[in-house]
C-alpha cells in the first residue's frame, strides 16, 4: 500500500475538510484556474493538516508536481484532480497526436484526487508506474486521450477507459481511501467569503507596504 494512501485512511477527517474547501473554491465560479487552486489546496492540507514536508517541483519538472517526505522517504507524485471520472490531461504543450503519446515515459506515480458533488464524496487513488505500464500493454492506443475540436487542441492525455481500469486496480491494491462529507451552504457563505477575500487582500497589502518602508515611516505608519 502506498504510504500517503495509508496515512490518508487513519486521517478521513482531513479528507472531509479538503472536501469541503474543495466545494468552496467554486464560490467565485468555474475560473479557468480552477484545478491549479486544488491542487494548491491539496498541497496545503497534505503540510498544514498532515504536517508534511511537501516539496513543489521546480517549474520546467514534467514528470512530477510536488514530492513528500514520509518517515526518511521522500515520495514524489504527478497530482491530477477532477470532478468525476474524465481524462486525465497529461501533456499541456505541442501537437496532439498518437505518436507522442506512445512514447510517453510514466517516471512517478500519479495522485489523483477525485470530488463527486452529486454524491458528497472525495476519493483518493495512487495510480502506480507499474500499473500505469500495464494498462497500456492491455489498452494499447485506447490508453491516450486526444483534445477534440472546441477544447484546448494541445497536448494529450490518459483516456477515461484507462482511467476507470486504473482507480479498479487501486482499489484493489488497497492504494484507494474516499469518505463522504457534509455539505456547505454555499449560498449562505458567498456574503461571507467576499468579505473575508477582501479583507485578505487589505491585510496583505498594508503588509507589503510596510515592508518598504523606513524605521521612520514604518513607525508613523503603524500609528495610523
Amino acid at each position: 500500500m502506498d504510504e500517503l494512501i495509508a496515512l490518508l485512511k487513519s486521517r478521513l477527517d482531513v479528507l472531509k475538510f479538503l472536501g469541503r474547501a474543495w466545494d468552496l473554491l467554486y464560490l467565485e465560479s468555474k475560473s479557468p484556474d480552477v484545478g491549479i487552486r486544488r491542487e494548491n489546496l491539496i498541497r496545503l492540507v497534505l503540510e498544514n493538516e498532515l504536517k508534511l514536508k511537501v516539496t513543489a517541483a521546480p517549474y520546467m519538472e514534467r514528470s512530477w508536481d510536488f514530492s513528500v517526505l514520509i518517515g526518511n522517504k521522500e515520495r514524489f507524485y504527478s497530482l491530477k484532480t477532477s470532478e468525476g471520472v474524465s481524462p486525465i490531461k497529461i501533456a499541456w504543450d505541442g501537437f496532439p497526436s498518437i505518436e507522442r503519446a506512445r512514447m510517453h515515459k510514466f517516471m512517478h506515480p500519479i495522485l489523483y484526487v477525485k470530488n463527486s458533488k452529486r454524491m458528497k464524496e472525495l476519493a483518493v487513488y495512487v495510480f502506480d508506474v507499474d500499473d500505469l505500464k500495464r494498462v497500456r500493454r492491455d489498452l494499447g492506443d485506447r490508453m491516450w486521450w486526444m483534445p477534440r475540436g472546441g477544447t484546448n487542441p494541445r497536448g494529450y492525455g490518459i483516456a477515461t477507459v484507462a482511467v476507470k481500469k486504473l482507480m479498479e486496480t487501486a482499489v484493489k491494491s488497497g492504494n484507494y481511501v474516499s469518505t463522504n462529507y457534509e455539505p456547505l451552504k454555499l449560498d449562505s457563505l458567498i456574503a461571507e467569503y467576499w468579505s473575508e477575500w477582501y479583507g485578505l487582500l487589505k491585510r496583505l497589502s498594508r503588509l507589503t507596504f510596510l515592508s518598504t518602508c523606513s524605521s521612520a515611516s514604518l513607525f508613523s505608519a503603524m500609528l495610523t
